[in-house]
C-alpha cells in the first residue's frame, strides 16, 4: 500500500510493507531537497537518506532501465 499526501512545501509518500516484515519508509520530496527515511528500532530513531531531487528522479529512471552505464541528464522544462 502507498499513501501520497500533499502540503503547501512537502510531499509525502509512505510505502508500507504489506507483510509487516519491514518498517514503512517515507520519501519527503520538497523543492531542494529529497528524504528517504525508515524507522529503525534498534536505536529508536530514523534512519535518513538524503539527496537532491535530480538523483531521486534518476533513481526512479532506473527502474525501467537494463544492466548498464548511464549519464541521465536532466531537462529544464520551459
Amino acid at each position: 500500500m502507498i499513501t501520497i499526501e500533499f502540503d503547501m512545501d512537502e510531499t509525502l509518500i509512505t510505502i508500507l510493507d504489506n507483510t509487516g516484515e519491514c518498517e514503512d519508509v517515507s520519501v519527503l520530496i520538497y523543492d531542494d531537497y529529497v528524504h528517504i527515511r525508515q524507522y529503525n528500532e534498534k536505536t529508536n530513531r530514523f534512519d535518513v537518506i538524503t539527496m537532491k531531487p535530480e538523483m531521486y528522479l534518476k533513481i526512479m529512471k532506473a527502474w525501467k532501465l537494463p544492466e548498464g552505464t548511464y549519464d541521465l541528464v536532466m531537462k529544464e522544462e520551459l
